[in-house]
């Protein structure tokens, strides 16, 4: 016997949706889409923000700050440092940031690192919007929006004068963000303050 055109139809639906479940069930919970890291890598993407100053007139201490929390090797992709957050499936990015003094502004530097488990991921001013199917980082800084290949940076100049009862100072500040890629959370490593 026959069925009905319309049982035939809702026959067909069921087992459409039948085929579509069979093939979500085969995926993953740790599976990400196409160009984002999976669950065993994570994206690293660093930000160094250089204040270089010249004094203009009165006199002003210059700071010296000499404290690193994190180094990474481009060469091996392992990343060390003081990490406050959790290495696990869900981590899916990592940022550095890093302070450089020099001129009348002082010598050496700070930096910080600070983990990201969903999107969109905000730390300061840079806002991590997400993925393409490539592998291209797209990212807010201060309402601009930036697109990063794996292994690319931006850079940004922006000058002014900071003026306090002591001193005057001419300020430049360069700001540099650099996507490296996607890396093995197997190469990271936690360690103490170093200098």
């Amino acid at each position: 016997m026959k069925g009905s055109p319309g049982i035939r139809s809702h026959t067909g639906a069921i087992l459409l949706i039948l085929l579509v479940l069979a093939g979500v069930s085969g995926c993953t919970q740790s599976e990400r889409p196409s160009g984002m890291p999976q669950s065993d890598q994570y994206a690293f993407l660093d930000h160094q923000i250089s204040y270089y100053g010249t004094l203009e007139s009165g006199r002003c201490p210059s700071a010296t700050i000499n404290v690193s929390t994190y180094r990474f090797d481009t060469g091996t992709g392992s990343l060390e440092g003081m990490m406050p957050f959790e290495i696990n499936d869900s981590l899916l990015l990592i940022s550095g940031e890093s302070v450089l003094l020099s001129g009348d502004y002082g010598t050496g530097g700070f930096g910080m690192l600070a983990g990201g488990y969903s999107l969109p991921y905000t730390s300061g001013n840079l806002t991590v919007n997400g993925f393409t199917t490539d592998g291209t980082m797209y990212l807010t800084y201060r309402n601009q929006t930036i697109a990063l290949e794996p292994g690319t940076q931006w850079t940004g100049i922006t000058t002014g004068v900071d003026v306090t009862r002591a001193c005057t100072i001419n300020r430049t500040v360069t700001d540099v963000i650099t996507y490296y890629g996607t890396f093995q959370k197997s190469a990271i490593s936690k360690t103490t303050v170093y200098t």
